[in-house]
């Protein structure tokens, strides 16, 4: 039992050194990069509902 609580001690110390190296964005950039995926999200969702509406249609009219 004392083993694995070593491991897990060691573990966890491991995982907050290798957090410590990662260089994380600024705030700038995660605010820019989270417009541009709403914005292209939504334009994606604007599409296929387009198309969907097309495509309701033409089936109304080959009915």
């Amino acid at each position: 039992m004392k083993k694995q609580f070593e491991k897990l001690v060691n573990f966890l110390k491991e995982t907050r050194a290798e957090t410590r190296k990662v260089v994380w964005p600024d705030h700038r950039y995660v605010l820019v990069a989270t417009g541009i995926i709403l914005v292209l999200t939504f334009l994606t969702g604007l599409y296929i509902m387009c198309v969907d509406f097309v495509f309701g249609k033409m089936f109304v009219f080959l009915r």
